[in-house]
């Protein structure tokens, strides 16, 4: 495991598209929507909320898009079946990986920036928390559409993942409601939490099944 978690931290980093990417789509969204609206109209502290929401969901799904189709141009895939006999840790290590080298920078992101939009600096903490625990559950669901996506179009990926990341957006808007009326928001992140945890479990089982049939 350790060997896959090294061998994807160096793939990924050099990657620079790969990572730098959904960074630079998640800063210009966040900068371009409040200024394609007359913010004068509305609450920012409230409304920026809305587009973190919408830029997350965007950025988690660039981030993953092509997360298994180099492995399986370069052969990469056969050969750590070969090994492992199993994709499973593979896809933990990915989805570990991307989370820990882009979904926690995105949520850094998204919580600087509605601090700098007008929340209170006491809740850049929980918007940060929040943001890296929908990440992980974006990044499960989308990487299953990955998989399932290979060398058949992203629109197959979108189809399949993006029905599933509905009930995450909705648990992210309920968790955003609770920010900002101070009640409820430990409930809403221990189950996020716990359903991070289960779908990092069981997602890597569904997504290796997956990956299987391409090699097949």
């Amino acid at each position: 495991m350790f060997r896959l978690l090294k061998t994807e931290s160096f793939k990924l980093s050099n990657k620079l598209k790969s990572w730098l990417g959904p960074l630079l789509i998640m800063v210009l969204v966040l900068i371009a929507f409040p200024l394609s609206i007359d913010i004068s109209q509305y609450d920012l502290e409230k409304f920026y909320f809305s587009i973190i929401v919408v830029s997350l969901l965007m950025t988690s799904f660039v981030a993953t898009e092509g997360m298994f189709e180099e492995d399986f141009e370069d052969g990469s895939l056969e050969q750590e079946f070969l090994i492992e006999k199993d994709f499973y840790k593979l896809v933990l290590s990915k989805i570990l990986v991307y989370v820990c080298l882009i979904g926690i920078p995105i949520a850094f992101i998204g919580a600087l920036f509605s601090f700098a939009n007008g929340v209170a600096i006491g809740s850049f903490g929980k918007v940060f928390l929040l943001l890296i625990l929908s990440n992980l559950l974006l990044f499960n669901l989308f990487a299953f559409g990955n998989a399932l996506s290979i060398n058949k179009g992203a629109m197959l990926g979108v189809l399949s993942s993006l029905p599933l990341a509905l009930p995450v957006i909705i648990l992210l808007g309920r968790a955003i409601r609770s920010i900002q009326f101070g009640d409820g928001f430990s409930s809403i992140i221990a189950l996020m939490f716990g359903l991070g945890l289960i779908l990092s479990a069981m997602m890597p089982l569904i997504i290796s099944a997956a990956l299987k049939t391409h090699i097949d």
